[in-house]
């Protein structure tokens, strides 16, 4: 028989066997974690080719050193990536780790639960995400929905207005001013217009954006939100009784008299730009005699190429300037917000890596190494440390101007994005084409908009609206950054 000792000596050397396991085991359960969450781990980044695409891809190998984290960067056009985003989805499979997203895509995305809440994420990292260095008016029009942060912005678009300094020199008119003034209104950039069409038959005044029925949307509904024109009666902010009303907005006088400027800034701009889209009509400045335009502000440094991302310079180098847009007497001046920003796909396994390529890409040190690579075709930052910074301030000398169209933007209520809005936007196009080229009267146009839209919203039961409402103010976002900022 043994004794007690004896049986006391072999339980504990069991004990510290099945210790030296649990040990073992718990080890290899944070090297998983590591492997997942930093060096070693593989991610997928899918990116549309917008501007930022190749300065970020020059920039990841350095992003690859720093972490350890290796990421395969996947390029799509825009319709190919929100194919494949949603197909990636509804599946529910890993596999999409990072996905850029269009701020219209936002809402959607957030209400299906098909990206992870990064509030917590960020409450997490306050100190290396610094949420207070980012323009809140980019984060509350790009990022935020329902109180909660879904996405970190990236690339950050305004609309200012650019002018050809040789052909207003020509024409004797005082130039456009770098700050606002209350001189500089929608009825004068109209009357320079004018006169820069009279320099001769091979100049044109100005510029739009005709084509249906997405690019016509985004050039409009800036100078429709100039003009104190709205889509619905309600949203993002809500009624006295706390609801979001959708009654449509768009046949509206001012909406009519917008629509009837943009017809007459088209009689002054190149006949085929009725079927331009983002690109021509931004590259058109570039390659033909074109006075005066407004557009998104990307527009400021890829027109100084003589094609998209093309080495070779284009005419207008030297010969152009940023100025803010005029504003409408009577009217509360909002600039149109749009861009894009980062998503962690909710089915990612991986999710603690993709945090770190997102707090990396969209960090004020990420920025501006995207800013600075390759052919410098990227000035959209998103925090207000890159616009005061005197290296890219150098590169891209318009940033003074550009972050007041940043301050002054407002994305939902230029471009409301309820998750409808694609199919609403599908039909303004339309209707905004046909104005332009003349099928159509602006107030014919804009009635038909007017049915469509309250059809489309009673068969998506938005009228009445029943659903859960947010007062999704400017101020609550501010609020919720102070909260997540160190």
């Amino acid at each position: 028989m043994r004794s007690g000792h004896e049986k006391k000596r072999k339980f504990l050397k069991k004990l510290s066997i099945v210790g030296v396991g649990i040990g073992l085991c718990i080890a290899m359960l944070f090297l998983i974690a590591a492997e997942t969450k930093g060096k070693g781990a593989t991610i997928n980044v899918l990116s549309v080719q917008d501007p930022f695409y190749f300065g970020m891809e020059l920039a990841i190998p350095s992003f690859e050193k720093k972490t350890g984290i290796k990421v395969n960067l996947e390029a799509l056009n825009y319709d190919a990536l929100h194919a494949k985003i949603i197909t990636s989805f509804i599946s529910k499979k890993a596999g999409v780790d990072v996905a850029t997203v269009d701020q219209m895509w936002l809402t959607q995305y957030a209400d299906n639960n098909w990206i992870a809440d990064l509030t917590p994420y960020i409450k997490k990292d306050k100190a290396a995400v610094k949420m207070n260095d980012f323009v809140p008016e980019v984060v509350y029009s790009m990022s935020e929905w329902r109180g909660k942060i879904y996405t970190m912005p990236m690339a950050a678009y305004g609309q200012f207005v650019m002018y050809r300094t040789d052909l207003m020199e020509q024409t004797g008119l005082k130039p456009p001013p770098e700050k606002p003034e209350d001189w500089w209104t929608w009825d004068v950039y109209y009357e320079y217009v004018q006169k820069l069409k009279d320099l001769g038959p091979d100049v044109y005044g100005t510029v739009i954006c005709g084509a249906q029925p997405v690019p016509i949307v985004h050039m409009y509904t800036q100078l429709a939100t100039a003009f104190g024109a709205t889509w619905v009666k309600q949203f993002p902010t809500v009624t006295p009784e706390g609801k979001w009303d959708f009654t449509p907005t768009v046949n509206s006088p001012e909406n009519i008299e917008a629509l009837n400027f943009y017809k007459a800034l088209y009689e002054l701009s190149p006949p085929e730009c009725i079927n331009y889209n983002w690109f021509d009509a931004g590259m058109s400045f570039a390659k033909q005699d074109i006075g005066m335009f407004f557009w998104w502000t990307p527009y400021a440094y890829l027109v100084r190429q003589a094609g998209y991302m093309d080495t070779a310079p284009s005419p207008v180098v030297g010969k152009y300037k940023i100025a803010p847009l005029p504003r409408k007497p009577g009217k509360k001046q909002i600039y149109s917000l749009g861009g894009w920003s980062v998503a962690i796909p909710t089915f990612s396994n991986k999710k603690d890596a993709a945090w770190e390529f997102v707090k990396w890409v969209t960090s004020s040190e990420g920025q501006k190494e995207i800013g600075l690579l390759g052919l410098k075709q990227f000035a959209d930052f998103v925090r207000e440390s890159n616009f005061r910074d005197k290296e890219l301030i150098k590169v891209y000398p318009w940033l003074g101007t550009q972050l007041f169209t940043l301050k002054e933007g407002n994305g939902k209520i230029a471009r409301p994005p309820f998750p409808i809005y694609t199919t609403l936007e599908g039909f303004y196009g339309v209707n905004l084409n046909s104005a332009v080229a003349g099928i159509k009267t602006p107030e014919e146009a804009l009635k038909d908009v007017q049915q469509q839209f309250e059809l489309t919203l009673k068969q998506n039961f938005f009228i009445p609206f029943a659903g859960e409402s947010y007062n999704d103010t400017l101020e609550n976002t501010k609020k919720l950054i102070k909260e997540l900022s160190p």
